[in-house]
């Protein structure tokens, strides 16, 4: 393969100043956003093409504006590489030819990506203007070890090579794409940084929290969901949460939906709904905190005491107490036994409490001692066994002892093993 790359220019190169008396915004091919740049010329116009240096190299761009005096721009916009001069027909020339040794240069690229079996996607390829450099920029979920990579790419392209990985919305940015709302996605067509986007602004905007209506052409959340959050936090505030009890006109609700682009809200009951402003939510109704809502289908009972309606009384009301004659002569009165009563109830969490302590250290100590256990009834079973051989014996020596009246002879053999001791008795 021919080599391509370009020698420099022979005017002598000038080290940048460190403060330049004007500024050009500069834009370059496959980039959505602008940079500025140092010169001490002020005949750059809208338009012109130059020739700039970057951090990557030697670029050729486009001016975005005409030149401005640096004193006019804020301290953080201070420009720090310098426009080089103006671009001519060689310049030009180059550029056009760099265009097409790129897109050889990214099917020899793609060949060795598949050849070594790199899990890589390999998005475009560029030159710098004097050839001296390539960038290649890929997109990849996990690293990928491209060493052997860059030796083959080195002996062929025979030049500088880079290869910078991107994310999936910087792709979606270079690639474009129509989003769910019909038109170009907002990243490729005018946005030059990407935001930082959370479900927390779903939340805001009491959208559905569903991942495939809220995600983009890049899977991730969509970048519009930040334009209005500012908005719908001034809107939302000070309204109580999605699902909240409030009271309202003296009867209490859940609140179902909000809406505050058609300033409605809606609140049920078990009984009825009522449908209110925002404004009258914000300002006239009362959050509820730990009141339990009745369902549309009521248990069965009736609920105790005077309550508003749609509220489920939680609590039961106390059982009165007596005190028998027996227990009035031994000094026991009912004041006495609701105080008692009291006391349990109030120890009753705390009883519940060590109980669940001790049941568990018990649970411990059962699985401690299972191993013990194991081994314990081995050994009881073999103690079993001996003593029901000791019994054996001595029942033999008292069946031997015929001449002791006190003792009573009972044979548990069986017929077959009597009859066949009766045969080798007589035969003796």
């Amino acid at each position: 393969m021919m080599d391509k790359t370009l020698r420099g220019r022979d005017e002598p190169y000038t080290p940048a100043p460190e403060q330049y008396e004007y500024a050009v915004s500069v834009r370059f091919r496959n980039s959505g956003r602008s940079y500025t740049f140092g010169t001490n010329r002020d005949d750059y116009k809208l338009g012109d093409r130059v020739v700039v240096e970057t951090s990557q190299g030697i670029e050729l761009g486009i001016c975005q504006n005409a030149c401005i005096r640096t004193r006019y721009l804020q301290k953080t916009k201070q420009p720090s590489k310098p426009v080089l001069r103006l671009a001519d027909e060689e310049d030009l020339r180059n550029y056009d030819e760099n265009i097409e040794y790129a897109k050889e240069a990214f099917s020899i690229c793609e060949e060795e990506i598949k050849d070594l079996a790199l899990e890589m996607n390999l998005l475009s390829s560029e030159y710098m203007l004097d050839r001296s450099k390539i960038l290649f920029v890929y997109q990849a979920e996990h690293r990928v070890d491209f060493r052997e990579l860059l030796k083959r790419l080195g002996a062929k392209l025979h030049c500088r090579i880079e290869l910078r990985q991107i994310g999936e919305r910087d792709k979606a940015k270079m690639v474009g794409g129509i989003g769910l709302c019909g038109m170009e996605c907002c990243c490729a067509r005018f946005k030059t940084k990407t935001d930082v986007i959370s479900i927390n602004m779903a939340k805001n905007q009491l959208l559905a929290l569903n991942t495939e209506k809220l995600s983009g052409m890049c899977g991730k959340l969509m970048c519009c969901l930040k334009y209005e959050d500012a908005n719908y936090k001034e809107l939302t505030a000070g309204l109580p949460k999605m699902g909240a009890h409030v009271e309202y006109e003296g009867e209490m609700y859940r609140v179902t939906s909000m809406n505050v682009m058609t300033n409605e809200a809606r609140l049920e009951n078990s009984e009825s709904y009522q449908v209110i402003t925002i404004d009258d939510l914000r300002e006239k109704t009362i959050v509820r905190k730990g009141v339990a809502i009745a369902r549309k289908s009521a248990g069965r009972g009736q609920r105790l005491g005077h309550v508003a309606p749609g509220v489920r009384e939680v609590r039961e009301p106390r059982a009165a107490f007596s005190a028998s004659e027996s227990e009035k002569s031994r000094g026991i009165s009912a004041e006495s036994k609701d105080t008692t009563h009291q006391q349990n109830a109030d120890l009753k969490p705390l009883r519940t409490e060590r109980r669940g302590k001790s049941s568990a250290n018990t649970r411990n100590a059962e699985n401690r001692s299972n191993g013990n256990r194991a081994s314990s009834k081995r050994s009881n079973s073999n103690n079993n066994n001996n003593n029901n051989n000791r019994r054996r014996d001595n029942h033999a020596r008292r069946a031997a002892d015929t001449s002791n009246p006190n003792v009573t002879v009972r044979s548990f053999k069986s017929s077959r093993t009597k009859a066949t001791e009766a045969a080798k008795d007589e035969k003796k």
